[in-house]
């Protein structure tokens, strides 16, 4: 089933077009590095010279277990109101039962995996930089901006997750003295991890190119496509402006014409498609598990993170049948996919009238053959959510009618009437509402809602509350190797 351009996926036995034009391999294991239960200090520091490596490195990084599966998917997902814990009512997923109602604590082992994985991307983007950036490799001044501004987005990228989950943290670049115990243990401000990210995403977006060389490499509009989501976390709504209305100018990406398409693994890396993890069934890595996880339990996967009742009662009231189906799955469903195996009678695509809970997500859906989930990819960031960024952003500026300009596009797509409201507040709410169908189970939720102020509003019923769980805990045992300089989230 998987697409013939996975020879283009950035994991190992890729060739990169980079100046030595090597073939390099993500089992050269020179960046390992083993964050959780250790320290932040020092996370920075590692041997290399080769630019090649640590490309790949940074890449391979975003299918780290930590990053982008069980940890990802029960703080970015689980706690909101579009999805469950899922599995099992006896299965707590280590904590992804305290997660769903917000009893979580600093001891639990998702923000510890978090803190840690993100670290450690940061760490190997610091290592990028400095390769780079040493004379002694002898790069060439033309290939040192695109080089940096490759391992600076990454950079960015963790510190935009690191900022969403625990507020302030620890700012670590590649010159930080890794014997300064106050620079790598006490945290900086909120607000002083958003100015580094939208430092390092500036240059990124400079420096970038607008093609770039490999399906599945970032480019420029990767750079400002996630920096307009910095920007607009802090309220910034000229710069999310002007940097959507970029990205939509330049062409280079559009809506997919078949919404359920999206996630399917013979339609990867669409013209949608800004920013997406590679999956490779080459090498069994983490991002991998994250769809598993998702699997139909007892079927095809353990069931976690599944849609609730209250997204799939949000897209009834919408009359939103095309996104219901593409995002969820429902007890005795036939998958798109089945007839692929009507050959074979021991394999099927459809869903057990039995399964332990009524919804799963589509959007995670691989298939019933377990190989396919290797083969797994990961959207991130896609052209939707720039138009859905471009018509807030035009809302709050009060442009009503570039912001229904841009907003409508979305609904057309999947066969919704437009909206017509001119009344701020009012096209607020939509454009909110919207948001939550288009990106439901792509993990964007919970912090979505609380980046709009609406955390006590949204989630109180579940646990949510105000003045603590706008963050999550850092992990005890950081707090307790660094000697106490690490200082806790109020609450926890």
């Amino acid at each position: 089933m998987k697409n013939l351009r996975t020879h283009y996926k950035i994991l190992a036995k890729v060739v990169f077009v980079v100046s030595a034009m090597t073939v390099v391999s993500c089992t050269d294991d020179y960046l390992e590095v083993k964050p959780e239960g250790q320290a932040t200090t020092g996370s920075g520091y590692f041997q290399g010279a080769n630019v090649n490596k640590a490309i790949v490195a940074s890449y391979s990084h975003l299918q780290d277990y930590s990053q982008h599966s069980f940890s990802f998917s029960g703080v970015f997902s689980i706690p909101s109101d579009d999805a469950d814990k899922g599995s099992a009512p006896g299965d707590t997923g280590s904590d992804k039962n305290k997660l769903d109602n917000f009893t979580h604590d600093a001891t639990d082992v998702s923000v510890a995996g978090l803190w840690g994985a993100n670290y450690k991307g940061v760490a190997t983007a610091n290592t990028g930089i400095n390769i780079v950036n040493n004379p002694a490799n002898d790069l060439g001044e033309n290939s040192i901006p695109a080089y940096e501004a490759e391992f600076r987005f990454f950079r960015a990228y963790h510190y935009f997750t690191l900022v969403r989950v625990f507020g302030g943290v620890p700012i670590i670049t590649e010159d930080t003295d890794p014997n300064d115990q106050e620079a790598l243990l006490v945290r900086n401000t909120k607000q002083e991890v958003y100015d580094f990210i939208v430092e390092d995403l500036t240059y990124a977006s400079e420096f970038l190119p607008v093609n770039p060389p490999q399906v599945g490499r970032i480019g420029k509009g990767a750079a400002q496509t996630l920096l307009a989501k910095a920007q607009m976390y802090q309220g910034n709504w000229q710069e999310v402006l002007n940097l959507t209305n970029e990205v939509i100018a330049s062409g280079e990406f559009a809506l997919h014409p078949n919404y359920e398409e999206l996630w399917r693994i013979d339609h990867e890396n669409t013209v949608e498609s800004i920013f997406e993890v590679q999956g490779n069934s080459a090498e069994n890595l983490g991002i991998n598990n994250l769809a598993e996880h998702h699997g139909v339990r007892g079927q095809w996967g353990w069931g976690f993170d599944v849609p609730s009742q209250s997204l799939v009662d949000a897209f009834d009231a919408a009359g939103d049948e095309i996104r219901k189906d593409a995002t969820v799955i429902f007890r005795g469903e036939e998958m798109y996919d089945n007839y692929l195996y009507e050959d074979d009678p021991n394999i099927t695509a459809v869903v057990s009238e039995n399964a332990p809970n009524p919804y799963y997500s589509e959007k995670m859906y691989f298939g019933p053959v377990a190989a396919n989930a290797l083969d797994k990819n990961l959207i991130l960031l896609r052209y939707a959510e720039v138009l859905l960024m471009n018509a807030e952003a035009n809302n709050e500026l009060g442009n009503a009618n570039a912001a229904l300009e841009s907003l409508n596009q979305v609904r057309s797509r999947v066969e919704l009437p437009a909206i017509t409201t001119t009344s701020q507040s009012e096209l607020r709410q939509t454009i909110w509402k919207e948001r939550r169908l288009e990106l439901a189970m792509e993990f964007d939720r919970t912090f979505d809602v609380i980046r709009q102020g609406r955390g006590q509003e949204v989630f109180g019923p579940l646990g949510f509350q105000s003045g603590k769980n706008e963050v999550f805990p850092i992990p005890q045992d950081q707090i307790s190797l660094s000697g106490g300089l690490l200082k806790q989230n109020p609450g926890y």
